[in-house]
Protein backbone atom coordinates (compact mmCIF):
# COMPACT_ATOMS: atom_id res chain seq x y z
CA UNK A 1 0.00 0.00 0.00
CA UNK A 2 1.32 3.46 -0.89
CA UNK A 3 2.17 5.61 2.11
CA UNK A 4 0.39 8.95 2.42
CA UNK A 5 2.60 11.94 1.66
CA UNK A 6 3.49 13.71 4.90
CA UNK A 7 3.32 17.46 5.30
CA UNK A 8 6.40 18.85 3.66
CA UNK A 9 7.86 22.02 2.28
CA UNK A 10 11.13 22.68 0.53
CA UNK A 11 13.66 25.39 1.25
CA UNK A 12 16.06 26.28 -1.57
CA UNK A 13 19.83 26.23 -1.17
CA UNK A 14 21.56 28.74 -3.47
CA UNK A 15 25.01 29.32 -4.84
CA UNK A 16 26.56 32.79 -4.91
CA UNK A 17 24.76 33.61 -8.18
CA UNK A 18 21.35 32.90 -6.59
CA UNK A 19 20.91 29.71 -8.60
CA UNK A 20 19.26 26.79 -6.79
CA UNK A 21 21.58 23.82 -6.32
CA UNK A 22 19.45 21.78 -3.87
CA UNK A 23 16.41 21.85 -1.61
CA UNK A 24 16.14 20.90 2.04
CA UNK A 25 12.93 19.02 2.77
CA UNK A 26 11.13 20.35 5.84
CA UNK A 27 8.76 17.68 7.10
CA UNK A 28 6.22 16.84 9.78
CA UNK A 29 4.45 13.60 10.50
CA UNK A 30 0.70 13.37 11.01
CA UNK A 31 1.03 14.20 14.72
CA UNK A 32 2.76 17.49 13.78
CA UNK A 33 6.00 16.58 15.54
CA UNK A 34 9.04 17.59 13.58
CA UNK A 35 10.50 14.71 11.64
CA UNK A 36 14.13 13.98 12.32
CA UNK A 37 14.71 15.95 15.50
CA UNK A 38 14.48 13.13 18.01
CA UNK A 39 15.36 9.43 17.97
CA UNK A 40 11.68 8.71 18.60
CA UNK A 41 10.86 10.26 15.24
CA UNK A 42 13.01 7.78 13.32
CA UNK A 43 9.97 5.74 12.32
CA UNK A 44 8.32 8.87 10.94
CA UNK A 45 11.47 9.67 8.99
CA UNK A 46 11.27 6.18 7.54
CA UNK A 47 7.69 6.91 6.47
CA UNK A 48 8.87 10.13 4.81
CA UNK A 49 11.59 8.42 2.83
CA UNK A 50 9.37 5.49 1.87
CA UNK A 51 6.74 7.94 0.65
CA UNK A 52 9.13 9.21 -2.02
CA UNK A 53 9.78 6.91 -4.91
CA UNK A 54 12.25 8.16 -7.46
CA UNK A 55 9.33 9.55 -9.48
CA UNK A 56 7.77 11.54 -6.66
CA UNK A 57 11.06 12.95 -5.37
CA UNK A 58 11.50 14.39 -8.87
CA UNK A 59 8.15 16.13 -8.47
CA UNK A 60 9.33 17.76 -5.26
CA UNK A 61 12.93 18.75 -6.05
CA UNK A 62 13.13 18.44 -9.85
CA UNK A 63 16.68 17.96 -11.10
CA UNK A 64 18.18 19.07 -7.79
CA UNK A 65 19.36 17.14 -4.74
CA UNK A 66 17.27 16.77 -1.60
CA UNK A 67 18.74 17.40 1.85
CA UNK A 68 16.95 15.10 4.31
CA UNK A 69 17.44 15.06 8.10
CA UNK A 70 18.73 11.72 9.38
CA UNK A 71 18.39 10.55 12.97
CA UNK A 72 20.86 8.11 14.47
CA UNK A 73 18.62 5.19 13.56
CA UNK A 74 18.54 6.18 9.91
CA UNK A 75 22.30 6.73 9.83
CA UNK A 76 22.83 3.20 11.14
CA UNK A 77 20.18 1.60 8.89
CA UNK A 78 19.55 3.90 5.91
CA UNK A 79 16.53 3.20 3.69
CA UNK A 80 17.12 2.50 -0.01
CA UNK A 81 17.19 5.89 -1.67
CA UNK A 82 18.85 7.45 -4.70
CA UNK A 83 22.46 8.33 -3.87
CA UNK A 84 22.39 10.85 -6.70
CA UNK A 85 19.36 12.70 -5.29
CA UNK A 86 19.92 12.45 -1.54
CA UNK A 87 22.13 14.48 0.80
CA UNK A 88 22.16 12.88 4.25
CA UNK A 89 21.90 15.67 6.80
CA UNK A 90 23.29 14.61 10.17
CA UNK A 91 21.38 16.44 12.86
CA UNK A 92 23.19 18.30 15.60
CA UNK A 93 23.16 17.08 19.19
CA UNK A 94 23.52 13.38 18.40
CA UNK A 95 26.05 11.34 20.35
CA UNK A 96 29.27 10.96 18.38
CA UNK A 97 30.87 7.57 18.96
CA UNK A 98 32.80 4.91 17.07
CA UNK A 99 29.60 3.27 15.80
CA UNK A 100 28.32 6.52 14.30
CA UNK A 101 31.65 7.27 12.62
CA UNK A 102 31.71 3.74 11.18
CA UNK A 103 28.18 4.19 9.78
CA UNK A 104 29.12 7.53 8.19
CA UNK A 105 32.22 5.96 6.64
CA UNK A 106 30.06 3.20 5.16
CA UNK A 107 27.59 5.72 3.76
CA UNK A 108 30.38 7.70 2.10
CA UNK A 109 31.88 4.49 0.69
CA UNK A 110 28.46 3.73 -0.82
CA UNK A 111 28.48 7.11 -2.60
CA UNK A 112 26.19 9.15 -0.35
CA UNK A 113 26.82 12.85 0.27
CA UNK A 114 27.09 13.71 3.97
CA UNK A 115 26.17 17.11 5.45
CA UNK A 116 26.48 18.21 9.08
CA UNK A 117 23.61 20.40 10.23
CA UNK A 118 23.97 23.33 12.68
CA UNK A 119 27.60 22.43 13.17
CA UNK A 120 29.55 23.84 16.10
CA UNK A 121 33.19 22.90 16.57
CA UNK A 122 33.90 21.00 19.81
CA UNK A 123 36.26 18.19 20.76
CA UNK A 124 33.44 15.72 20.13
CA UNK A 125 32.20 17.13 16.81
CA UNK A 126 35.71 17.66 15.48
CA UNK A 127 35.87 13.93 14.71
CA UNK A 128 32.90 14.29 12.29
CA UNK A 129 34.70 16.70 9.97
CA UNK A 130 36.67 13.98 8.18
CA UNK A 131 33.39 12.29 7.14
CA UNK A 132 31.60 15.41 5.89
CA UNK A 133 31.25 16.71 2.34
CA UNK A 134 29.14 19.68 3.44
CA UNK A 135 28.91 21.61 6.71
CA UNK A 136 26.10 24.02 7.58
CA UNK A 137 26.75 26.91 9.97
CA UNK A 138 23.92 28.82 11.65
CA UNK A 139 24.82 32.46 10.98
CA UNK A 140 22.23 33.73 13.47
CA UNK A 141 23.51 31.56 16.31
CA UNK A 142 27.28 31.84 15.86
CA UNK A 143 28.92 35.19 16.61
CA UNK A 144 30.97 36.92 13.91
CA UNK A 145 34.15 35.84 15.72
CA UNK A 146 33.01 32.21 15.94
CA UNK A 147 31.94 32.19 12.29
CA UNK A 148 35.39 33.35 11.19
CA UNK A 149 37.06 30.75 13.43
CA UNK A 150 34.88 27.96 11.98
CA UNK A 151 35.48 29.04 8.38
CA UNK A 152 39.25 29.34 8.88
CA UNK A 153 39.34 25.89 10.47
CA UNK A 154 37.10 24.12 7.92
CA UNK A 155 38.18 25.67 4.60
CA UNK A 156 41.49 23.72 4.35
CA UNK A 157 39.52 20.45 4.39
CA UNK A 158 37.90 21.31 1.05
CA UNK A 159 34.43 21.07 2.59
CA UNK A 160 31.47 22.92 1.05
CA UNK A 161 30.22 25.47 3.59
CA UNK A 162 26.56 26.46 3.74
CA UNK A 163 25.39 29.58 5.57
CA UNK A 164 21.96 28.75 7.01
CA UNK A 165 19.37 31.09 8.56
CA UNK A 166 20.27 33.80 6.04
CA UNK A 167 17.35 36.18 6.57
CA UNK A 168 18.21 39.24 4.45
CA UNK A 169 20.06 40.10 1.26
CA UNK A 170 22.52 42.13 3.34
CA UNK A 171 23.30 39.00 5.37
CA UNK A 172 23.64 37.04 2.12
CA UNK A 173 26.28 39.49 0.88
CA UNK A 174 28.15 39.35 4.20
CA UNK A 175 28.19 35.56 4.11
CA UNK A 176 29.53 35.62 0.55
CA UNK A 177 32.33 37.92 1.70
CA UNK A 178 33.13 35.56 4.60
CA UNK A 179 33.78 32.72 2.16
CA UNK A 180 30.64 30.58 2.31
CA UNK A 181 29.94 28.50 -0.80
CA UNK A 182 26.16 28.04 -0.52
CA UNK A 183 23.32 29.88 1.21
CA UNK A 184 20.00 28.90 2.79
CA UNK A 185 17.29 30.97 4.45
CA UNK A 186 14.17 33.03 3.79
CA UNK A 187 15.95 36.06 2.31
CA UNK A 188 14.56 35.30 -1.18
CA UNK A 189 11.11 36.45 -0.07
CA UNK A 190 12.45 39.72 1.36
CA UNK A 191 13.02 42.96 -0.57
CA UNK A 192 16.53 44.31 -0.93
CA UNK A 193 17.02 47.48 1.08
CA UNK A 194 17.95 50.23 -1.38
CA UNK A 195 18.44 53.48 0.48
CA UNK A 196 18.41 56.82 -1.30
CA UNK A 197 17.45 55.32 -4.68
CA UNK A 198 14.26 55.68 -6.64
CA UNK A 199 12.55 52.61 -8.02
CA UNK A 200 14.32 51.65 -11.27
CA UNK A 201 12.80 52.40 -14.67
CA UNK A 202 12.00 48.79 -15.58
CA UNK A 203 10.39 48.19 -12.18
CA UNK A 204 8.40 51.42 -12.56
CA UNK A 205 7.06 50.28 -15.94
CA UNK A 206 6.04 46.91 -14.45
CA UNK A 207 4.24 48.68 -11.62
CA UNK A 208 2.42 50.90 -14.13
CA UNK A 209 1.31 47.83 -16.10
CA UNK A 210 0.09 46.06 -12.95
CA UNK A 211 -1.80 49.18 -11.92
CA UNK A 212 -3.51 49.39 -15.30
CA UNK A 213 -4.35 45.68 -15.31
CA UNK A 214 -6.23 45.96 -12.02
CA UNK A 215 -8.05 49.20 -12.87
CA UNK A 216 -11.68 48.21 -13.63
CA UNK A 217 -12.13 51.32 -15.80
CA UNK A 218 -9.01 50.97 -17.95
CA UNK A 219 -9.62 50.84 -21.73
CA UNK A 220 -8.55 47.55 -23.35
CA UNK A 221 -6.55 49.57 -25.91
CA UNK A 222 -4.32 50.99 -23.17
CA UNK A 223 -3.51 47.50 -21.84
CA UNK A 224 -2.73 46.34 -25.36
CA UNK A 225 -0.36 49.27 -25.96
CA UNK A 226 1.44 48.72 -22.63
CA UNK A 227 1.98 45.01 -23.26
CA UNK A 228 3.03 45.65 -26.87
CA UNK A 229 5.84 47.98 -25.69
CA UNK A 230 7.55 44.96 -24.13
CA UNK A 231 8.46 42.63 -27.01
CA UNK A 232 9.49 39.75 -24.75
CA UNK A 233 6.31 40.02 -22.69
CA UNK A 234 4.19 40.04 -25.85
CA UNK A 235 5.97 36.98 -27.24
CA UNK A 236 5.61 34.99 -24.01
CA UNK A 237 1.95 35.92 -23.64
CA UNK A 238 1.12 34.76 -27.17
CA UNK A 239 3.13 31.58 -26.61
CA UNK A 240 1.11 30.90 -23.46
CA UNK A 241 -2.26 31.61 -25.07
CA UNK A 242 -1.46 29.20 -27.90
CA UNK A 243 -0.36 26.44 -25.50
CA UNK A 244 -2.42 23.42 -24.49
CA UNK A 245 -3.16 25.15 -21.18
CA UNK A 246 -5.80 27.31 -22.88
CA UNK A 247 -7.07 24.64 -25.27
CA UNK A 248 -8.09 27.05 -28.01
CA UNK A 249 -9.25 25.61 -31.34
CA UNK A 250 -7.30 28.13 -33.40
CA UNK A 251 -4.03 30.00 -33.17
CA UNK A 252 -4.02 33.49 -31.68
CA UNK A 253 -1.78 35.82 -33.67
CA UNK A 254 -2.15 39.21 -31.96
CA UNK A 255 -2.50 40.75 -28.51
CA UNK A 256 -5.86 42.29 -29.46
CA UNK A 257 -7.13 38.88 -30.55
CA UNK A 258 -5.92 37.29 -27.28
CA UNK A 259 -7.59 39.94 -25.13
CA UNK A 260 -10.87 39.92 -27.07
CA UNK A 261 -11.03 36.11 -27.25
CA UNK A 262 -10.16 35.33 -23.65
CA UNK A 263 -11.02 38.53 -21.82
CA UNK A 264 -8.83 40.57 -19.50
CA UNK A 265 -9.96 38.69 -16.39
CA UNK A 266 -8.55 35.42 -17.69
CA UNK A 267 -5.29 36.97 -18.88
CA UNK A 268 -4.66 39.31 -15.96
CA UNK A 269 -2.79 36.96 -13.63
CA UNK A 270 -0.66 35.58 -16.44
CA UNK A 271 0.39 39.05 -17.52
CA UNK A 272 1.13 39.81 -13.85
CA UNK A 273 3.46 36.82 -13.64
CA UNK A 274 5.15 37.39 -16.99
CA UNK A 275 5.77 41.05 -16.24
CA UNK A 276 7.32 40.25 -12.85
CA UNK A 277 9.43 37.40 -14.21
CA UNK A 278 10.88 39.72 -16.86
CA UNK A 279 12.53 41.87 -14.19
CA UNK A 280 16.29 41.77 -14.49
CA UNK A 281 18.37 40.85 -11.47
CA UNK A 282 15.72 38.68 -9.83
CA UNK A 283 16.47 34.96 -9.36
CA UNK A 284 14.43 32.39 -11.25
CA UNK A 285 13.44 30.76 -7.96
CA UNK A 286 11.46 33.85 -6.93
CA UNK A 287 9.09 33.35 -9.88
CA UNK A 288 8.74 29.66 -8.93
CA UNK A 289 8.00 30.55 -5.28
CA UNK A 290 5.46 33.22 -6.30
CA UNK A 291 3.64 30.92 -8.71
CA UNK A 292 3.65 28.06 -6.18
CA UNK A 293 2.11 30.34 -3.56
CA UNK A 294 -0.51 31.57 -6.03
CA UNK A 295 -1.45 28.07 -7.19
CA UNK A 296 -1.71 26.77 -3.62
CA UNK A 297 -4.02 29.65 -2.70
CA UNK A 298 -6.19 28.87 -5.72
CA UNK A 299 -6.39 25.11 -5.03
CA UNK A 300 -7.07 25.57 -1.31
CA UNK A 301 -9.89 28.03 -2.05
CA UNK A 302 -11.51 25.41 -4.30
CA UNK A 303 -11.05 22.72 -1.63
CA UNK A 304 -12.69 24.95 0.97
CA UNK A 305 -15.57 25.75 -1.45
CA UNK A 306 -15.08 29.48 -1.06
CA UNK A 307 -17.81 31.49 -2.74
CA UNK A 308 -15.24 33.76 -4.32
CA UNK A 309 -13.56 33.58 -7.71
CA UNK A 310 -10.52 31.26 -7.51
CA UNK A 311 -8.54 33.79 -9.58
CA UNK A 312 -8.88 36.29 -6.70
CA UNK A 313 -7.02 33.84 -4.43
CA UNK A 314 -4.43 33.32 -7.15
CA UNK A 315 -4.02 37.11 -7.42
CA UNK A 316 -3.51 37.48 -3.67
CA UNK A 317 -0.91 34.71 -3.62
CA UNK A 318 0.98 36.12 -6.58
CA UNK A 319 0.90 39.81 -5.67
CA UNK A 320 1.81 39.12 -2.02
CA UNK A 321 5.36 38.61 -3.38
CA UNK A 322 5.48 42.06 -5.04
CA UNK A 323 7.80 43.51 -2.40
CA UNK A 324 10.44 40.87 -3.14
CA UNK A 325 10.21 41.52 -6.89
CA UNK A 326 10.20 45.31 -6.69
CA UNK A 327 12.33 45.86 -3.55
CA UNK A 328 9.71 48.18 -2.07
CA UNK A 329 7.42 47.73 0.95
CA UNK A 330 4.22 45.91 0.01
CA UNK A 331 1.97 48.56 1.56
CA UNK A 332 3.55 51.23 -0.63
CA UNK A 333 3.16 49.11 -3.78
CA UNK A 334 -0.47 48.21 -3.12
CA UNK A 335 -1.30 51.90 -2.71
CA UNK A 336 -0.46 52.26 -6.42
CA UNK A 337 -2.63 49.35 -7.58
CA UNK A 338 -6.37 49.44 -8.17
CA UNK A 339 -7.11 46.33 -6.16
CA UNK A 340 -10.25 45.99 -4.06
CA UNK A 341 -9.98 46.90 -0.40
CA UNK A 342 -10.63 43.27 0.56
CA UNK A 343 -7.65 42.02 -1.49
CA UNK A 344 -5.38 44.73 -0.07
CA UNK A 345 -6.38 43.78 3.47
CA UNK A 346 -5.90 40.11 2.67
CA UNK A 347 -2.25 40.73 1.75
CA UNK A 348 -1.45 43.27 4.45
CA UNK A 349 -3.49 41.95 7.40
CA UNK A 350 -4.43 38.38 6.41
CA UNK A 351 -8.09 39.37 6.77
CA UNK A 352 -11.06 37.84 4.95
CA UNK A 353 -11.19 34.45 3.18
CA UNK A 354 -8.28 35.29 0.84
CA UNK A 355 -6.15 36.49 3.76
CA UNK A 356 -6.86 33.36 5.77
CA UNK A 357 -5.76 31.15 2.88
CA UNK A 358 -2.68 33.30 2.22
CA UNK A 359 -1.63 33.01 5.88
CA UNK A 360 -2.09 29.24 5.71
CA UNK A 361 0.11 29.00 2.62
CA UNK A 362 2.81 31.25 4.09
CA UNK A 363 2.92 29.14 7.27
CA UNK A 364 3.22 26.05 5.11
CA UNK A 365 6.07 27.56 3.08
CA UNK A 366 8.21 27.91 6.18
CA UNK A 367 7.25 24.57 7.69
CA UNK A 368 5.43 26.33 10.55
CA UNK A 369 2.57 23.85 10.62
CA UNK A 370 2.00 24.35 14.35
CA UNK A 371 0.67 27.83 13.50
CA UNK A 372 -2.15 26.35 11.43
CA UNK A 373 -5.58 25.82 13.01
CA UNK A 374 -6.06 22.25 11.83
CA UNK A 375 -9.30 21.73 13.73
CA UNK A 376 -10.95 24.70 12.04
CA UNK A 377 -9.72 23.52 8.63
CA UNK A 378 -10.96 19.97 9.29
CA UNK A 379 -14.52 21.30 9.75
CA UNK A 380 -14.21 22.69 6.22
CA UNK A 381 -12.83 19.44 4.80
CA UNK A 382 -9.16 20.39 4.51
CA UNK A 383 -7.00 17.74 6.17
CA UNK A 384 -3.21 17.54 6.49
CA UNK A 385 -3.17 14.83 3.83
CA UNK A 386 -5.12 17.04 1.39
CA UNK A 387 -2.79 19.99 2.02
CA UNK A 388 0.24 17.76 1.41
CA UNK A 389 -1.27 16.63 -1.89
CA UNK A 390 -2.13 20.21 -2.88
CA UNK A 391 1.51 21.20 -2.31
CA UNK A 392 2.96 18.41 -4.45
CA UNK A 393 0.31 19.01 -7.15
CA UNK A 394 1.21 22.72 -7.11
CA UNK A 395 4.91 21.98 -7.56
CA UNK A 396 4.14 19.72 -10.51
CA UNK A 397 1.81 22.31 -12.07
CA UNK A 398 4.36 25.11 -11.59
CA UNK A 399 7.12 23.08 -13.28
CA UNK A 400 4.85 22.42 -16.28
CA UNK A 401 3.65 26.03 -16.41
CA UNK A 402 7.13 27.54 -16.22
CA UNK A 403 8.15 25.32 -19.11
CA UNK A 404 5.10 26.41 -21.13
CA UNK A 405 5.88 30.06 -20.41
CA UNK A 406 9.46 29.65 -21.54
CA UNK A 407 10.65 30.55 -18.04
CA UNK A 408 12.52 27.34 -17.26
CA UNK A 409 15.76 27.77 -15.34
CA UNK A 410 18.90 28.19 -17.41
Amino acid sequence: MTEAIPLLARQPIFNGNMQVVAYELLCRNSELTQIGTRDGDAASSQVLLNAFTELSIEQVVGKHKAFVNFTRTLIDTPPPFSRQKLVIEVLEGQKVDAAMLHSLMQLRDQGYTIALDDFELTKETETLVAYADIIKLDVLYLSAEKLKHHIDYLKPFGITLIAEKVETYEMFERCKALGFDLFQGYFLAKPKVITGKKISENKQSVLQLLSALHDPDVPIEKIERMIARDTLLSFKLLRLVNSAAFGLSRDVESLRQAIMLLGLNKLRNWVNLLALSNLSGKPHELSIAALTRARMCELISSELNQHHRPDAFFTVGLLSTLDAFLDTPLEELLANLSLSESLNKAMLNHSGPEGMVLQLVQSHEQGEWEKIDWQALATKGLTQEKLAKIYVDSLRWVAETMNTLGLESS
